[in-house]
């Protein structure tokens, strides 16, 4: 299958409306695909495919300005979504995009470094990255030691998945730009009701929290409440090390070397192995 067949010359609007009519699958019908797909069956692959096309729209958007015009950044992240189909087990236990996300990011980062080298950095990644690296030298100075992933990223007002993102860019010397066209400007507004995020994005959090509530019953009752309050699973929003130690009265310190015991355990649960690709 090649992942190009997806998107041609056509616009962005009509390739969006293509792919809203592909239906989103229920639980039991990607099962079955996947079934499928074990044994061979190329037309499950397609299916499956066609059936998230709608999530690679969403979740590469947060790529644009580093190098890629939208639509290579669609049909890159179209690549990582197939291979994730050909892989896909649903005896794993996990909805196939909690699974696939990781792909998609591969592909596109992949991307990036390979397409992207001829260009100059834009203003605007060059900005990002030197706020990396300013903010890293200060918190180093401010704590006397190495910052966190997690302090870096907060103190930038950022995910961390998103530092990760800059970090592999910086490390990888990339020259990177992109400039928006007209077009794509035109259709930004409908790429939120065309791609409908909000229902893969209900997938894959129903999907993960229910892995994660269970692995969660391999620690003790304390290990288990800190990474409930970590992952958010009880009130919807992830709390930082140092909000939980206030709710437990401890040091967000001791908060972190319960964490750290907490997924020492869980390391060896194959179960968590299968989530690694979303929580990444």
């Amino acid at each position: 299958m090649d992942p190009r067949d997806f998107i041609d010359s056509r616009s962005l609007k009509h390739y969006l409306e293509e792919i809203a009519k592909f239906p989103t699958l229920t639980e039991a019908e990607e099962k079955a695909l996947g079934e499928k797909i074990r044994k061979g069956d190329k037309e499950a692959i397609q299916s499956l495919v066609k059936a998230n096309l709608r999530f690679v729209v969403s979740y590469v958007k947060k790529y644009r300005g580093m190098g890629l015009g939208l639509l290579d950044l669609i049909d890159e992240g179209n690549v990582g979504l197939i291979e994730a189909a050909k892989r896909f087990d649903p005896a794993k236990g996990v909805r196939f995009v909690s699974y696939a996300v990781w792909w998609i990011r591969q592909a596109i980062l992949h991307a990036l470094t390979h397409y992207s080298r001829i260009y100059n950095i834009p203003q605007k990644l060059a900005d990002q990255i030197s706020a990396m690296k300013r903010k890293t030298a200060e918190l180093k100075i401010q704590l006397g030691r190495d910052p966190t992933r997690e302090e870096i990223a907060q103190a930038m007002g950022i995910s961390e998945t998103d530092l990760d993102d800059l970090r592999i860019l910086d490390e990888r010397n990339l020259s990177l730009s992109d400039k928006v066209n007209d077009d794509d400007l035109e259709v930004e507004d409908r790429i939120h009701d065309a791609a409908s995020p909000s229902v893969e994005y209900q997938i894959i959090k129903a999907s993960v929290q229910q892995q994660i509530r269970g692995i969660l019953g391999e620690l003790d009752e304390k290990e288990a409440l800190v990474l409930k309050l970590r992952f958010g699973l009880d009130d919807d929003r992830p709390l930082t090390l140092q909000e939980i130690g206030a709710r437990l009265n401890l040091t967000r310190e001791r908060i972190r070397q319960i964490e750290q015991k907490a997924m020492r355990k869980l390391s060896r649960s194959q179960k968590l192995q299968h989530l690694r690709g979303y929580l990444n």
